[in-house]
């Protein structure tokens, strides 16, 4: 009669302690190999929102735009240019909030390139108004003393176009196109392009 060798049997028991062993290595790979894939859709979500925040602008203009050439914004203004320009601005339906102390004014026409500053030392709120190629706040509706454009907040905005004290050859004239680029820390800019009328009188409208 044929004997068997012990070491040549191999029991259920081992049989499922590999079984498991395998089991135990897959899951642990699969496992792996999901967390990274979640990692890299989270982080891939990321990128998008945040390309669709730079690209999506969170400011809009309100209502109508105007220029001021009568001469009370700046002293010996010539009303026959438009010195200072005046509008007002809201966040858009759904938009995050905006700080305007990190906020960029930029003008442009067709001989003009210029940044506008930002004095934060004047309230103009109270009566105070920009200096020669300067921005600021003359007025807020629904919001409190900080400069936080937040929703449901509108704030007007008076823009300086030219020299202090103003000359002649300076601000918008009769027919003169411009633009006014709002950028924002966060989101798009936002360009205002507006053309003066043919007959400037002291307020005029810019379409």
């Amino acid at each position: 009669m044929k004997k068997f060798n012990k070491f040549e049997a191999f029991t259920g028991l081992e049989a499922a302690i590999v079984l498991i062993a395998f089991v135990v290595v897959a899951a642990v790979f699969s496992y792996v190999v999901l967390g990274a894939g979640f990692f890299t859709t989270q982080q891939a979500q990321k990128v998008v929102y945040s390309g669709i925040g730079q690209a999506t602008s969170n400011l809009v203009v309100i209502g109508e735009t105007y220029g001021d050439a009568s001469g009370t914004a700046q002293s010996g203004a010539n009303p026959g240019s438009i010195h200072t320009i005046v509008f007002t601005i809201g966040l858009a339906a759904g938009g995050t909030p905006i700080d305007l102390n990190q906020t960029v004014f930029a003008y442009q026409n067709a001989t003009t390139l210029r940044t506008l500053d930002f004095p934060a030392n004047i309230n103009m709120t109270s009566g105070g108004v920009p200096g020669g190629w300067q921005w600021g706040i003359i007025s807020k509706m629904n919001a409190n003393s900080n400069n936080l454009l937040e929703a449901n907040e509108q704030f007007t905005i008076m823009a300086n176009v030219s020299d202090s004290p103003p000359t002649s050859s300076m601000g918008i004239p009769p027919s003169g196109q411009f633009i006014l680029q709002i950028r924002p820390p966060v989101g798009a800019a936002v360009p205002i392009s507006k053309s003066a009328p043919g007959g400037i009188t002291n307020w005029n409208l810019l379409y």
